[in-house]
């Protein structure tokens, strides 16, 4: 039936509202995070803040739990890394290593076309604050490349 301007009018019954709060995404911003792809690995700026934006960490990982932990080390540590770039405001580098993506993607059994993204919190052990990045739940999306390829 149309209306007296030209609108079909409809019968809305059976409709449910959708609530709103489905469509709610936190913001990344909110958490640190890390992330890893097939050939690097890189973490928010909030990872870094978390840690007083310690200059050197070392990363150790898990291969039962899908862990992945940030250790703030000196430059002194034979595992440091440099994670942050600039020199007045410091930000997180992504720190290429095709060893390690396919280190931890073959012990974690991770699809190679894809990325993952998890967030961490702050831990402690034996006095020394690190952060903990659980994998075993993380997001994963298709690389660009893969998704070229599967095209």
């Amino acid at each position: 039936m149309v209306n007296s301007i030209g609108i079909e009018e409809v019968n809305l019954d059976g409709f449910q509202i959708v609530r709103s709060e489905m469509f709610l995404h936190f913001p990344r911003k909110g958490e640190a995070t890390c992330t890893v792809w097939p050939t690097k690995i890189s973490f928010s700026k909030l990872a870094l803040t978390s840690l007083n934006s310690c200059e050197y960490v070392r990363i150790e990982i898990n291969p039962n739990t899908k862990c992945l932990l940030v250790v703030p080390v000196t430059s002194k540590d034979k595992d440091s890394i440099r994670w942050i770039k600039g020199q007045k405001e410091f930000t997180v580098r992504n720190m290429e290593s095709k060893q390690f993506g396919d280190i931890l993607y073959s012990t974690w059994g991770l699809n190679p076309q894809c990325n993952y993204r998890a967030a961490g919190r702050l831990i402690s052990s034996k006095g020394k604050v690190m952060l903990l990045f659980n994998f075993t739940d993380a997001e994963m999306w298709k690389g660009k490349k893969a998704g070229k390829d599967s095209e």
